[in-house]
């Protein structure tokens, strides 16, 4: 008798537990920034569409850029809620990926998923950005040009260029005010040894963030 009962209560509550479950209404997010920001916050909400109460046990990033927090951590049958991540940029540029990870208090909606794409405008591009000479094969080491080209809207200009060796020269010529340049960089005085040269070229720009606004460029001869 006392199986029999056991079986038709487990029978009775399996419904209920798998029922419940935390229905969101966009499980990815996705954001072009602006130059001008430095993070950004997205809002996840969610509702409890189960007949059960749900408990957010923990909230995680794939990074640690990224901060993640559920409004509160109880949920009641009906109840709606958010997951709220913010993405510390960082210096970081171009597409960037993160994932949230929900952990709740329910077997089958263990982990839950999430994911951030955001869209970071760089301040300027520069190509290439190594530039190599070989011994072997070239008896004169002529000027190689790298281009430096602005993707701001109002102007950018190249502020300074600080090289790590003697042995390369530089030269910065515009070839659109305020939006394109071209650094032509060669070998000089290099010392009498058949080794590889290296030399880091770090770009200042007038852009007012230093970590946006600096490239480095490589120069190298083998």
């Amino acid at each position: 008798m006392k199986s029999v009962f056991l079986s038709l209560t487990v029978a009775l509550l399996t419904p209920l537990l798998i029922s419940a479950t935390l229905n969101f209404e966009n499980d990815k997010i996705v954001y072009s920034a602006t130059l001008d920001e430095t993070e950004y916050t997205a809002t996840f909400p969610f509702t409890n569409k189960g007949d059960t109460s749900i408990e957010i046990l923990d909230v995680s990033s794939s990074c640690g850029c990224t901060t993640a927090l559920p409004s509160k951590r109880v949920f009641a049958p009906g109840e709606s809620g958010e997951i709220s991540a913010t993405f510390d940029y960082g210096g970081r540029e171009g597409k960037q990926r993160k994932t949230i990870r929900v952990e709740t208090n329910q077997a089958e909606n263990e982990r839950i998923f999430l994911t951030l794409e955001v869209d970071i405008p760089t301040v300027m591009s520069v190509s290439p950005s190594v530039v190599m000479w070989n011994r072997n094969t070239e008896n004169e080491f002529a000027s190689k040009e790298v281009t430096i080209e602005s993707h701001m809207e109002g102007a950018l200009g190249i502020a300074e260029i600080v090289s790590s060796s003697d042995a390369f020269s530089h030269e910065v010529r515009v070839l659109e005010p305020g939006k394109k340049f071209a650094v032509a960089i060669k070998p000089e005085n290099l010392p009498d040894k058949n080794g590889i040269i290296r030399g880091t070229f770090i770009v200042k720009t007038s852009y007012s963030d230093p970590l946006k606004g600096t490239a480095k460029v490589y120069a190298i001869v083998r």
